[in-house]
């Protein structure tokens, strides 16, 4: 696959992608999902795009070159990373970043580890040991703005703990379930000895130091390659489209609570 060479936006900047599966179809191994499983061509075919632009110097990256200063990142950086940790991950993700020769930060929820269609724990080490970056997920998934002190800290330390141990690695980075959290939960995180937290509100990243979350965009089933074009490079139809439905939806959120938002928000997908 060749593409031409495309002005890339100002030097320093993150732009991180967040996927959740990689589903032919239901019958795939894993959780399929109506509206977060990518079909594997489309993924092979985004992994080429981001593979052909770490020869011209946009830059894939594992999630350790975030830890650098921001004075020693000369590249704009494309972030891949995955949660929850479904099971297609290690049959149908990791084979094509292997190839291709890209890194990309897993971050896997304590508690889905085993079960019925997520990795297991010899999944969990073959992704550490083929280069992949394993970040905590939380124990159990549930919103960490939703807990008590004790609650948050058992959700972060334990999870981290399991991690460490099943891959015999630190575990610095820290995806939010649901994309919830704050000041409180990004204090606690860094008591907990996690570097960088990731949330899920649409956009690139200037500022990704300590205390900064980390922002992300998801790469949903019916993104073709022009649409993630768009989004690797933030501009055109669908970066605003995205960020239209994000603040279509931050509404009804903070009016019906985060049980009243996810039974809203999976109706939308289900009719979608």
């Amino acid at each position: 696959m060749s593409a031409a060479p495309e002005t890339m936006p100002a030097p320093g900047r993150v732009l991180a992608l967040m996927y959740h599966g990689i589903h032919a179809g239901r019958a795939s191994r894993g959780h399929f999902d109506p509206r977060y499983s990518v079909h594997p061509d489309r993924f092979r075919e985004q992994v080429e795009y981001l593979h052909e632009y770490n020869r011209v110097g946009w830059l894939p990256v594992a999630g350790e070159a975030l830890l650098a200063p921001p004075s020693a990142r000369d590249h704009n950086m494309v972030l891949i990373t995955f949660d929850d940790g479904d099971a297609s991950l290690v049959d149908a993700a990791l084979p094509v970043l292997a190839e291709a020769g890209l890194g990309a930060v897993f971050f896997v929820t304590r508690n889905f580890v085993g079960q019925r269609g997520m990795i297991n724990v010899g999944e969990l080490r073959q992704l550490s040991a083929a280069g992949m970056v394993i970040g905590s997920h939380g124990v159990s998934h549930r919103f960490l703005n939703t807990l008590s002190a004790a609650a948050l800290e058992f959700e972060l330390e334990h999870s981290r703990a399991f991690l460490e141990q099943s891959i015999g690695r630190e575990v610095s980075l820290l995806s939010l379930p649901g994309g919830r959290g704050g000041k409180r939960e990004i204090e606690a995180a860094a008591r907990a000895g996690y570097r960088s937290v990731f949330g899920s509100v649409p956009g690139d990243n200037r500022n990704t130091a300590p205390g900064q979350v980390i922002e992300r965009v998801a790469v949903t089933h019916d993104v073709t390659l022009e649409r993630f074009r768009q989004i690797v490079h933030w501009k055109g139809s669908a970066a605003w489209r995205i960020q239209a439905r994000h603040l279509a939806l931050r509404w009804p959120k903070r009016l019906i609570g985060d049980r009243g938002y996810d039974w809203l928000r999976n109706a939308w997908v289900r009719g979608t």
